[in-house]
């Protein structure tokens, strides 16, 4: 099933909605985890050869994921005899935000199989592991503006795990909550993106191409299409994901309460949700620029 095409569904916009999200919020690209590994990763590496790396090997384990992933549902769903549709329908419902998938039916196949404890045991740490090692580069996106703005980095590195925490409960106890930030934000992250290709255009993007992308001695060139991409294409893919989200919520996920804020799959609950947080960094924008900007040294100013 996973490796048989059906092209008609790439007729779906909705298709191609959620694959670009997923792979914003996958890759890291959506929510600014590629400004941290920015700042760390040396010149001599190169930006373009680094982000062709970063995109196929993410989409290769997400690909071996799902391998292991379908393998699984349809062999222990097959052998109770469920059609392939039946089957289907299961998966597309596992959980808020799809986490049944891995934290129902993996157990399930763990639990079929020789030595299945260990490895169970053995995968979940794994899985643990992995979690911390995402959360390394979001503590040290969020660290890294702290400390640029003059705040010690021990105390910045501890402020930022504590309200990271705390903000965090209401998702771990509320399934529902969970899946209303998981809603909201995915989209968010389109929002993210396009404010990063914004602040290239209006740098210059032929200028920002060759300064700093196309700039690296044996790197790939992005070229001039690179150019048309940011300037062009993201943007237009920024606001046409927007709009179809926002018809999705009020025509199929809440019509009948998407004016109403508290209903987690609704447009109001998008609005005021970002309305918010926009709101937060416009307020503080100006203070934390100038706190930044007081702590460059002269010599890079």
């Amino acid at each position: 099933f996973l490796f048989t095409p059906s092209w008609e569904t790439l007729k779906n916009p909705q298709v191609w909605l959620e694959a670009l999200t997923q792979n914003a919020w996958d890759t890291g690209a959506g929510w600014g985890l590629i400004l941290s590994y920015a700042v760390y990763m040396q010149a001599r590496h190169g930006a373009v050869k680094n982000a062709f790396i970063t995109g196929v090997g993410n989409n290769t384990v997400s690909l071996l994921s799902a391998i292991v992933i379908f393998g699984t549902v349809f062999a222990i769903l097959g052998q109770q005899s469920m059609a392939k549709g039946d089957i289907l329908t299961v998966m597309q419902t596992s959980g808020p935000a799809s986490t049944g998938l891995t934290f129902q039916w993996m157990p399930q196949l763990f639990a079929s199989m020789g030595f299945g404890r260990g490895l169970a045991a053995l995968f979940f740490l794994g899985l643990s592991f992995a979690a911390f090692s995402s959360l390394i580069s979001m503590i040290e996106l969020a660290t890294r503006i702290v400390v640029d703005a003059g705040v010690a980095r021990k105390q910045a590195v501890g402020a930022i795990c504590v309200i990271g925490f705390v903000m965090g409960i209401p998702s771990a106890i509320n399934l529902d909550f969970f899946s209303n930030q998981d809603f909201v934000w995915g989209v968010g992250l389109m929002l993210c993106g396009a404010f990063v290709a914004f602040a290239v255009i209006r740098y210059g993007l032929p200028r920002f191409r060759t300064e700093i992308v196309d700039s690296v001695e044996g790197d790939w060139k992005a070229g001039p299409l690179w150019d048309f991409i940011i300037g062009r294409v993201v943007p237009l893919l920024a606001v046409v994901l927007l709009v179809w989200w926002f018809y999705l919520s009020a025509k199929v996920y809440a019509p009948d309460t998407w004016y109403n804020p508290r209903s987690p799959f609704s447009v109001m609950t998008i609005v005021v949700q970002w309305a918010a947080v926009i709101g937060v960094f416009l307020a503080i924008n100006k203070w934390l620029a100038r706190r930044t900007l007081a702590n460059v040294p002269a010599d890079t100013e």
